[in-house]
């Protein structure tokens, strides 16, 4: 499997895109990482919590770069 790869300079914007803090429910622009969801049929989604929630999944969270 690949990874996936960022879309050329000219594609990016400096605002993220908001994420659901799978912890506490609210919007965050700065959403970190925390886990994966899979499923059988191969389309999984990534979990994201707030900086202030993302403390309680350990240290093997990922901040996403802005």
């Amino acid at each position: 499997m690949h990874e996936p790869t960022d879309p050329p300079a000219e594609h990016q914007t400096a605002d993220t895109m908001p994420q659901l803090c799978c912890h506490c429910g609210d919007l965050t622009r700065e959403p970190v990482l925390v886990g994966s969801v899979h499923t059988p049929s191969g389309a999984g989604s990534d979990l994201y919590a707030c900086p202030k929630d993302a403390v309680l999944f350990g240290e093997h969270t990922i901040r996403r770069a802005s």
